[in-house]
């Protein structure tokens, strides 16, 4: 083979290779859909197709899932499909591709995907969420404007024993409430010695001197923690008086 031919025969290869490896960026959940319509086997495609909806979309949650997640939701990059979610008000990755391996099996089998009543039902899920989380700000600022450094506070926190071990522990939203446990539950007493916040201003901590702690052998957060200790804990669901 001659070196012309040599150099047009690599210079197809490369971009042969260049364009194979190249990921799509899909603009809409039409597209999206429609790329694995053209990406995978027919087989791939009948046995998607085949399986419950549900069970479908499960199965594939941690393995195509991840692939959309990564290649087409994270990351700084801010993409078309990224804003056409948010533009429905879907901002959670995992609910990104769930729709949209959801979309995919109802198209498959010739179903409305019927966006607006998923989107409902993931909003439905977050807002809870999203309304704990604004509460548990307010009441972490109200304690931040309430306490000033040199000041003594008592924190109450649960205590997790479902491992057989014992560890304080915060309760995230939007299951908070809980009733304190003598027996069981964490006292600790200190002296706020810094005030301060991370990124947001409703996003506020305190570093607090341990003085007194009603059980030694509970460490919090998995964190040992002794008297004389200083350590920060942000107010965020935190239970002080």
């Amino acid at each position: 083979m001659t070196l012309p031919k040599l150099t047009f025969f690599f210079t197809c290869l490369f971009l042969l290779t260049s364009c194979k490896a190249q990921i799509k960026l899909p603009q809409n959940l039409d597209e999206a859909v429609l790329y694995f319509q053209q990406q995978w086997t027919p087989a791939e495609l009948d046995n998607f197709k085949n399986k419950p909806e549900r069970d479908a979309v499960i199965e594939l949650h941690q393995g195509t899932g991840i692939w959309i997640r990564n290649n087409w939701v994270y990351s700084d990059r801010d993409t078309a499909l990224r804003n056409y979610f948010k533009a429905l008000g879907i901002y959670a990755p995992d609910d990104i591709s769930s729709i949209i391996l959801t979309s995919l099996h109802r198209t498959l089998n010739k179903k409305e995907i019927e966006l607006d009543k998923q989107v409902e039902t993931y909003k439905a899920y977050w807002q809870p969420i999203i309304d704990c989380n604004e509460k548990q700000k307010t009441r972490a600022v109200s304690n931040y404007n309430k306490f000033k450094v040199g000041d003594n506070i008592t924190i109450y926190m649960p205590v997790d024993t479902s491992e057989g071990n014992r560890n304080a522990v915060h309760y995230n939203c939007p299951t908070t409430e809980w009733a304190f446990n003598e027996r069981k539950d964490l006292i600790l007493k200190g002296t706020v010695t810094k005030k301060f916040f991370i990124n947001d201003t409703a996003n506020v901590f305190f570093t607090v001197r341990v003085t007194y702690l009603n059980r030694k052998d509970t460490p919090i957060l998995m964190e040992q923690v002794q008297t004389g200790n200083e350590r920060n804990f942000s107010l965020i669901g935190l239970t002080i008086e």
